[in-house]
């Protein structure tokens, strides 16, 4: 009887020294895990910063946005991180993959990104000459012999069809705006037009110009751009449909970006001088007005009229 309460007292001994030691093994890594997802801003060694093909050449969209993503890096005490990306797609996918921390999207670059990530979030949106809109416009030669959309696509249906170029299709003005204004008129732009899509905006104005497309689609800052740098003559072109008002551009985050960091670059967009802007931000670009994402909502709208989004 002794022995069996001897060997009853040993077993019981060796059940609570087990569980002394699992539960002293587990609580660092409780611990551990806890400070991981709370990690401080410190904990970052830069910012990495994106921004998709807005200049004709890579050369010139870093030469153009780098001086401003250095600024917002320097505010946070980090060093920064420029990939300038080719296409609008790229931009946005890298930045849900959270290889990017900061990009300057094009408006349905951004919805698309939030759709397939929420946690990504805009926290500002660009002002030009201002305003945050811009416009998608479609546009053709000043000599074409139609001057609206409906006299372009009633010629197309009746004779020989025009040739229509639309951007890339992760372009807001350029594909999306354009494609769900084909959508609204219950039309479908690959059987009535000669239809191609892909084109850079830099591209559009001058197949336009050179003849090689009848309509191409772009955004009126665009125009400004080519025109202020010579590239183009706007005298030469026409705008045969213009959309609503649109969001101008967002400069969003990825998700588990820290807190500290999101409200000091929001801060810092925010609040930039006159002078700054002039400084930091391409030509007519005249700073930021803080987003929260909500007036994206017509770029949201679009992309569920042309079925990209549910």
């Amino acid at each position: 009887m002794l022995t069996n309460i001897r060997w009853l007292k040993a077993i019981l001994l060796g059940v609570l020294t087990l569980v002394t030691i699992v539960a002293c093994n587990s609580q660092p890594e409780v611990e551990t895990n806890q400070n991981a997802a709370n990690a401080p801003a410190a904990d970052l060694s830069q910012l990495e910063f994106g921004v998709g093909p807005y200049f004709p050449t890579p050369n010139e969209n870093r030469n153009q946005f780098e001086p401003l993503f250095e600024e917002l890096a320097e505010q946070v005490n980090l060093p920064a991180k420029v990939i300038v990306t080719e296409d609008w797609i790229g931009i946005s996918e890298a930045l849900r993959s959270r290889t990017l921390d900061v990009a300057w999207l094009g408006p349905w670059g951004y919805v698309l990104a939030n759709h397939n990530e929420p946690s990504i979030e805009a926290i500002a949106t660009v002002k030009y000459k201002g305003k945050p809109t811009y416009y998608s416009v479609l546009m053709a030669r000043a000599d074409a012999p139609f001057d609206t959309l409906e006299e372009a696509i009633a010629q197309s249906q009746a004779g020989e069809k025009l040739k229509l170029s639309l951007a890339d299709v992760g372009s807001t003005s350029g594909w999306l705006i354009p494609t769900a204004e084909f959508e609204r008129r219950g039309i479908d732009p690959k059987e009535v037009f000669d239809y191609s899509e892909g084109a850079s905006h830099a591209a559009q104005a001058i197949a336009v110009m050179s003849g090689q497309v009848d309509i191409a689609s772009d955004y009126d800052r665009n125009l400004d751009v080519l025109a202020s740098e010579g590239r183009i003559d706007t005298s030469n072109l026409k705008i045969i449909w213009q959309s609503e008002p649109l969001p101008n551009d967002p400069i969003a985050i990825r998700g588990g970006l820290p807190e500290d960091i999101k409200t000091e670059l929001q801060n810092s967009l925010v609040n930039l001088s006159p002078q700054q802007t002039q400084e930091l931000l391409p030509e007519n670009y005249t700073g930021f007005v803080a987003s929260d994402g909500s007036n994206y909502e017509p770029i949201r709208e679009a992309g569920k009229l042309v079925g990209k989004l549910e």
